[in-house]
């Protein structure tokens, strides 16, 4: 283990000896969307798997990531005693700055919010969602998620790590007191200069 930490240290070093550190210059004209999944609601009792994305212009970095109800689209109809299930929502909103430590290595603080809300998912409710177009028309069944008692707000704080291994996209995760995810974002403005050449 102490080798492996050693010989990636070496490495971050080899690679970015040549690179001038904290070049603020990185972040002009970079312009980024992503998406991402993880745990909004951590610390809470109301944590869940969900999903976002994110926006970086020229290093100002703003995220949301949702949560819930978990069994809003499950299968199940009940209308017995069991029909109310217990359920939950949580959501986070992050504002951040991207400081460049190397060309390829971003390190990123982030303040923001985290809402959750408890209730139930009535299994008793069937309501039906119709997507599609003129050629392909499909239908998904979910419930009715009532919220019981009031929302909890929390100050969400902590920090992330951006590495670009190509100009094109970045690979990034955060950590925060009330939530923990990961993703990949795709830099728009190498690509619109990438296809202009």
């Amino acid at each position: 283990m102490k080798k492996s930490i050693l010989f990636a240290t070496i490495m971050a070093v080899a690679m970015g000896a040549n690179a001038q550190w904290f070049d603020f210059s990185n972040n002009a004209r970079r312009v980024e969307v992503g998406v991402h999944v993880g745990m909004p609601g951590m610390g809470t009792n109301f944590s869940t798997l969900g999903w976002g994305g994110s926006l970086n212009v020229c290093g100002v970095y703003v995220d949301v990531l949702n949560a819930g109800p978990m069994y809003k689209y499950d299968n199940h109809v009940d209308v017995g005693p069991t029909a109310m299930v217990p359920d939950s929502t949580a959501m986070t909103i992050n504002v951040g700055y991207q400081i460049p430590v190397f060309p390829w290595l971003y390190i990123m603080p982030v303040v923001g919010h985290c809402h959750t809300t408890s209730g139930y998912t009535d299994f008793s409710t069937v309501n039906v969602e119709v997507n599609g177009s003129d050629n392909h028309v499909s239908a998904e069944m979910y419930h009715d998620y009532v919220k019981v008692g009031p929302s909890r707000h929390y100050l969400n704080y902590g920090g992330g790590v951006v590495v670009a291994p190509a100009k094109w996209v970045s690979l990034y995760g955060v950590y925060t007191k009330h939530a923990a995810y990961g993703g990949l974002s795709i830099n728009l403005t190498a690509l619109y200069e990438r296809g202009s050449e």
